[in-house]
């Protein structure tokens, strides 16, 4: 063999050892993500509860109205609160409601800003207690779902970066907040909330809440040699041989 051929020959390995672990570091890094069947953009939500039965004589907020902390939202009189009142009831007031002993009238406010979600009663309705509307926040968060085998979920901590393609295509980071898993008749399936700064910067109906996402979640790095060990671990236990 010439020394020509030789030089060939050993350019030829370089580039198939070169191209193998191009390779293997790209199938590692695919291995080293999970991707999710279903997101959307979420929001806490908060109750407004009447405690006392009762008539809306006055009903200050529209479905889809925005609302701050302490706006005023019902005004609800009720025979029943002036009954325990006038038998010495106390009843102290809170960031929720404020109570008039005189009128026998207790008034509901805002206790974060956010927008009404529910609207449940309207001025003139008899309410006997339960929710009078649904208020979500204005903070907003992602919430996915993945279908995860026990080793990943193991591998996704709070912190870990997130990258979340909205609606429009449009692509934002996020970091996981909160790992937890449900089992259901379909398996079990791994929910993940995800928070990003970068939702406040987006157009109002891509951050409104069930505003679908998809989500891909950085998994802790366990090796650059992870994802096939991993491949070949699952293929021997499957044939039973691990």
């Amino acid at each position: 063999m010439t020394w020509e051929n030789r030089f060939r020959l050993i350019l030829g390995v370089l580039g198939v050892i070169a191209l193998v672990s191009v390779l293997t570091i790209v199938f590692n890094q695919r291995q080293n993500q999970i991707s999710s069947y279903t997101g959307s953009v979420s929001a806490d939500e908060y109750i407004v509860g009447a405690d006392y039965a009762g008539t809306v004589v006055q009903q200050k907020v529209q479905a889809g109205q925005a609302v701050k902390r302490g706006q005023e939202l019902f005004v609800i009189q009720s025979l029943q609160l002036k009954e325990s009142l006038d038998k010495g009831l106390e009843v102290p007031d809170t960031d929720a409601y404020h109570v008039s002993a005189k009128r026998g009238t207790i008034t509901y406010y805002a206790v974060t800003d956010g927008q009404v979600k529910e609207l449940n009663a309207r001025v003139g309705n008899s309410v006997a207690g339960g929710s009078l509307a649904v208020i979500a926040g204005d903070d907003r968060f992602i919430q996915a779902k993945f279908r995860l085998v026990p080793r990943d979920y193991a591998r996704v901590h709070p912190g870990s970066p997130a990258r979340i393609r909205l609606a429009n295509d449009q692509i934002i980071t996020g970091t996981v907040d909160e790992v937890s898993a449900t089992t259901g008749e379909t398996g079990t399936a791994s929910t993940i909330r995800i928070t990003s700064s970068d939702l406040g910067r987006v157009t109002a109906a891509l951050a409104a809440p069930g505003a679908p996402v998809y989500v891909t979640v950085a998994l802790e790095d366990s090796g650059p040699m992870a994802g096939i060990r991993d491949v070949v671990t699952d293929t021997l236990a499957k044939i039973g041989l691990a």
